[in-house]
């Protein structure tokens, strides 16, 4: 009798990985420039286009491989793919029940985020010859990353709160 074994790794989930992992890079980088901008000790500040694109491709590539294979990894470890990992939770009433630790989590996870979206757009700055933000003398990190920590805590908080009215609703009508 032939045992029949099943990949937690498998095209469906790939396409929610990617899916997943742009949307959030898109939305760690906005969230990383407008704290930039918010934060930045002279006003008006000018930015500098082919930079800030630059310096989104590189972030959003570097998210998107990183948070995919991390995804992957997860999947493999527990061996699941992330939807039915993603069931169980919404069986099990998680997602109801932790709003506020995923939106306290995610405000402490921005920290990796706006470091990768500074370093994309140092490394974008080097190519172009251009600050992405001027002037460059007025950024100020550690503010910048204040911001960006509330900013991203406000975001996951709302979130996951849509996300658990989602996972009642579709408890409810199972």
């Amino acid at each position: 009798m032939a045992v029949q074994t099943t990949t937690p790794v498998e095209g469906q989930d790939v396409a929610r990985w990617l899916t997943f992992t742009s949307f959030w890079g898109s939305m760690f980088y906005l969230l990383s420039c407008v704290s930039l901008v918010l934060t930045h000790r002279r006003q008006p500040v000018k930015l500098h286009g082919p930079t800030m694109l630059l310096g989104l491709a590189m972030h959003l590539s570097t998210f998107v491989t990183l948070g995919s294979a991390g995804s992957a990894l997860f999947s493999l470890l527990r061996g699941k793919s992330t939807t039915e990992i993603s069931e169980e939770r919404i069986g099990s009433g998680q997602l109801e029940r932790s709003t506020l630790v995923q939106g306290l989590g995610g405000a402490a996870g921005a920290v990796v985020p706006f470091a990768l979206a500074a370093a994309s757009l140092r490394v974008a700055e080097h190519y172009t010859g251009e600050h992405a933000v001027a002037p460059a003398a007025g950024v100020r990190l550690p503010q910048a990353l204040a911001l960006m920590v509330g900013l991203t805590g406000l975001t996951s908080l709302a979130v996951s709160r849509i996300a658990g009215w989602v996972a009642r609703d579709a408890k409810r009508g199972s």
